[in-house]
């Protein structure tokens, strides 16, 4: 599969909810979220949109600013001590919804994008030797576009996946081992004692590896139907990210809920921009772009987000991305990638 790219200065943003974690983590500490604010200069004002996002330089000064004022340096343990749904924005709630822990972890990488945006970061997740390990993978992209590594960062995510999943499992999920990128902080013992497995640091990658069984561990609050309708709002606040001011990010934007429809035409999406087909042609010639262009585009990314999803069927993803026909779909997904909707799906 294709690698991520990432442009040289391009902003990266965060879930507000991941911030407003680590402002309650300090308040418990003892510092003032508002203090912390100041120091970090953020402005308190950023912090009213409830679905927010924070620009990634943004949530690295805050942990920066958080360690420099508490002095704590298991900083990123306490964030994942108590990790909740809104820890991860809608995408808590999707996980928290599944019907066991192998589909609330395979939702991870599928809407990981909710949390961080594209371009930093991806979230693997796989098999080595006799154990299940789940990676986060900071790209190489980043630090050529000057985006930190910051060790409290993925310390705090590695500690809400394990506290998080103590939490939706109720249960205490022993690891086998957790691995971070960067040395180890003068005293380890606390993450010794978070993890209650070996702890690695300088290990080349940050993961956490345990038993296969493990998968199979239910869910205290699955519910079938809020999980679906949680995956759709996953997916609507993805196309919102993907969405800006320009007229090709709007008729990207539009083409998604218009597909399931089989609407994707000219004339409707630009109704739905509010403008003629006229004008919409030509606002997208003067960006040098066309309208099918667009579409084709949009449903190549889309393929590959539905189809990571265990819950589509071939023929659900072929309908969600407005093709009549499965075999229709087929064919353009093999124009695209050279392969089969199910060999790719097998691959991934």
């Amino acid at each position: 599969m294709p690698g991520t790219e990432i442009a040289p200065k391009m902003e990266i943003s965060v879930a507000m909810a991941y911030g407003r974690r680590l402002l309650d983590v300090v308040e418990r500490l003892g510092l003032p979220r508002a203090a912390l604010l100041r120091h970090a200069r953020i402005d308190a004002a950023e912090w009213s949109a409830p679905q927010g996002r924070l620009p990634f330089s943004a949530l690295v000064a805050l942990f920066r600013t958080a360690l420099a004022l508490t002095g704590r340096r298991d900083l990123g343990l306490e964030f994942g001590r108590d990790a909740r749904p809104d820890t991860f924005d809608v995408l808590g709630y999707a996980l928290m919804t599944c019907r066991d822990l192998e589909e609330a972890i395979g939702l991870v990488p599928l809407y990981r994008r909710i949390v961080f945006d594209s371009g930093y970061s991806e979230t693997h997740f796989g098999r080595e030797g006799g154990h299940v390990k789940l990676a986060w993978v900071v790209l190489p992209e980043a630090a050529r576009a000057g985006l930190p590594y910051c060790d409290l960062l993925a310390e705090s995510l590695l500690a809400s996946w394990a506290g998080f999943g103590r939490w939706i499992t109720r249960s205490e999920l022993p690891l086998r081992e957790v691995r971070f990128l960067h040395g180890a902080p003068e005293d380890t013992l606390p993450f010794d004692t978070f993890f209650d497995c070996p702890v690695r640091f300088a290990a080349g990658e940050n993961a956490m590896l345990f038993d296969g069984d493990l998968l199979t561990r239910p869910l205290v609050q699955a519910d079938a139907a809020l999980n679906l309708a949680m995956r759709d709002e996953a997916r609507m606040v993805i196309a919102r990210l993907q969405g800006g001011h320009d007229i090709v990010s709007q008729v990207r934007q539009a083409l998604v809920p218009l597909m399931p429809k089989c609407e994707t035409t000219l004339k409707h999406v630009a109704a739905s921009l509010g403008m003629t087909p006229r004008t919409m042609q030509r606002r997208l010639v003067q960006a040098g772009a066309s309208f099918h262009g667009l579409l084709d585009a949009s449903r190549r990314e889309l393929a590959q987000v539905y189809l990571r999803d265990s819950s589509l069927s071939a023929l659900d993803v072929a309908l969600l991305l407005g093709y009549a026909e499965q075999s229709s779909f087929t064919r353009a997904f093999r124009n695209w990638f050279a392969t089969s909707p199910s060999a790719w799906r097998k691959g991934w």
